[in-house]
């Protein structure tokens, strides 16, 4: 049944299997990854067991990830740092990134918008809380907030941003966000873009990136370029203008759906911008 939710690990909803992609002839071009995994075709009923049991799941590792945002401070005034992975804090922003990411996943594949919009909005604010207590890591930074940006501006239209189907539960104006929703989410995309702002200038100038460290748990396969490149990127004079225009894309998509929701209700989008 393709609409089962068992909330268990390993397997069952929280470890998705794609189907294997045809093989391409060796000329044929890569195609890109899509940011955002495939949902449910259907929402989850409400106070169902299978609803119930994913809140709780989501939660645990919402809270399992604030634990380590907090012990990372914990360790620093104690001088000791816990050596068990689950409860020492993090060291850098891209750790807790990680660590975060297939959370939205899970999210996400609910295809259950009440769920969707109240643990995305949770997860966008405790990112934006957390950007300026670590030194600037571009590419987990702009990797993680452009899938969040696709999450959001999708949930705006009700249509997948990447494949252009309608999502889950978004039938007439079932699944909408609200008005009040909608004002949240324009708070955490405007402090998250001024966020971004002040931590990339935080050891230097933004033009300056050879201050900029790289993130110890950048690999290869979450953002398709190896550490060497990275580095060379960091070297080259063109890097400069490339994370001033990340920075500048930062939450763009939703940036344009709110002003284009906000503006048809009547609740203005002035102050845009960091």
């Amino acid at each position: 049944m393709d609409t089962s939710l068992d909330i268990q690990e390993p397997g069952g909803f929280f470890q998705p299997t794609s189907p294997s992609a045809p093989q391409s002839s060796v000329n044929s071009p890569r195609p890109a990854r899509p940011l955002l995994p495939s949902p449910r075709s259907k929402p989850l009923r409400p106070g169902s067991s299978k609803e119930g049991d994913l809140i709780r799941y989501i939660e645990q590792k919402l809270l399992a990830v604030s634990r380590r945002y907090e012990n990372r401070f914990s360790a620093a005034l104690s001088g000791e740092e816990n050596p068990d992975v689950e409860g020492r804090g993090y060291k850098d922003i891209g750790e807790q990134l990680r660590e975060l990411d297939p959370v939205v996943d899970v999210v996400w594949i609910s295809g259950t918008p009440a769920l969707q919009i109240t643990f995305l909005l949770t997860i966008a604010l405790s990112v934006t809380a957390s950007l300026q207590s670590f030194p600037f890591s571009p590419r987990p930074t702009f990797q993680f907030l452009r899938k969040m940006d696709l999450a959001f501006s999708s949930l705006l239209k009700g249509v997948n941003e990447e494949t252009g189907e309608p999502l889950p539960g978004f039938q007439g104006r079932r699944g909408r966000l609200s008005t009040t929703e909608k004002v949240r989410m324009r708070g955490i995309v405007e402090r998250t873009r001024v966020a971004v702002v002040e931590v990339a200038g935080k050891d230097g100038s933004l033009a300056d990136v050879k201050n900029v460290p790289i993130s110890a748990t950048d690999t290869e396969e979450d953002f398709d370029v190896t550490e060497d490149d990275d580095a060379n990127i960091l070297e080259d004079e063109s890097s400069h203008r490339r994370w001033e225009m990340d920075i500048a894309r930062v939450y763009e998509k939703t940036i344009m759906e709110l002003g284009l929701a906000l503006d048809a209700s009547g609740s203005g989008t002035d102050g845009w911008g960091p």
